[in-house]
């Protein structure tokens, strides 16, 4: 079954109304989504804490577009980049002919693994 793409659109989108959430959605590596949780953990934390310590709402505002709009480019491109480690596992696991994309061996009929290494052929 082939993996599902990541919309680099709306992963900028979750990244920039929600903090974290886009690194989380695109998910390139562990990394990242750890990265996605601490900043929904601090969006959270930020939404609690600054009605009372910040009075002025566009002082509040300012930061949400500050911390949102650097978030939301960095998920727009980690769902690319995403999409394409997906196209060049799709492209490496494409056989051309009746021959193994790992040993070489000829294959007969439609095999769902090759005879000789045991490669998965199909996904």
């Amino acid at each position: 079954m082939p993996e599902v793409r990541k919309n680099p659109v709306i992963a900028a989108v979750f990244s920039f109304l929600v903090w974290g959430l886009g690194e989380m959605y695109a998910a390139v590596t562990n990394l990242k989504i750890a990265v996605g949780m601490v900043l929904f953990v601090g969006w959270m934390v930020y939404l609690f804490i600054a009605p009372f310590f910040i009075k002025n709402i566009l002082f509040v505002v300012a930061i949400l577009l500050v911390v949102g709009v650097p978030l939301a480019f960095d998920a727009f491109r980690d769902a690319k980049a995403y999409n394409m480690q997906i196209k060049l596992k799709e492209i490496e696991r494409k056989r051309v002919g009746n021959i193994c994309p790992a040993c070489g061996a000829k294959l007969e009929g439609n095999p769902r693994f090759c005879p000789q290494c045991g490669k998965k052929l199909v996904w």
